[in-house]
């Protein structure tokens, strides 16, 4: 049994999957990449006692945090029951034969990839908003996935990653050490400082 969990978009994908069997497969709101919905179902599904032969993580692109939780909680998992771990990136996880996928990376850029039978064929990148007219006309024919609308892409259908299809993508992949897909650097704001105290 294999579990497989992504959090790299608001809407979350929990499975258990045995070969092209689906145990257990949810679905949860994870806005702005916070854990704690993650981590409730995932206690809810081990505390039944299920015998896991690895684990499989989404690594992105997507939300920073919820990559990070995602891939820390599947560490975990792993190094309590001694069983493999597999990273693979979340943008495989449509399942669909070709699609290209699309994702707002904020401050004006986007990501931009394009699968076909659950490989790149236009790795994971990152794009101006000019660019991406661009980038999709290169695949004309191919469906256009985002996580959330985005309002100058025509056509695009709203879907997030599944953890059923990563788990069947990388049930035969050797354990490697997933490390988070980020295109950008985090934005980090420094603390303003507070009236009234004193500088040192």
């Amino acid at each position: 049994m294999i579990l497989s969990l992504d959090a790299s978009t608001a809407r979350a994908s929990v499975a258990l999957v045995s070969g092209q069997s689906v145990a257990r497969e949810e679905f949860l709101d994870s806005p702005r990449g916070r854990g704690g919905a993650l981590f409730s179902t995932l206690q809810a599904i081990l505390s039944d006692g299920v015998q896991l032969s690895r684990v499989i993580v989404g690594t992105g692109p997507g939300s920073y945090n919820g990559i990070r939780s995602a891939i820390a909680v599947a560490w975990g998992v792993s190094a309590a029951r001694t069983i493999p771990l597999i990273g693979i990136s979340s943008l495989l996880g449509l399942d669909e034969a070709i699609y290209c996928a699309v994702g707002d990376a904020r401050r004006g850029q986007y990501y931009f990839a394009c699968v076909r039978d659950g490989n790149f064929i236009a790795e994971p990148e990152l794009l101006e908003e000019s660019q991406i007219a661009d980038a999709l006309k290169r695949f004309p024919h191919a469906p256009v996935f985002a996580p959330a609308p985005i309002e100058f892409v025509p056509g695009l259908v709203v879907r997030t990653p599944s953890a059923v299809r990563l788990a069947r993508l990388a049930a035969d992949w050797t354990p490697n050490f997933p490390q988070p897909i980020y295109l950008k650097a985090p934005h980090i704001t420094t603390p303003r400082q507070k009236r009234g105290s004193l500088e040192k």
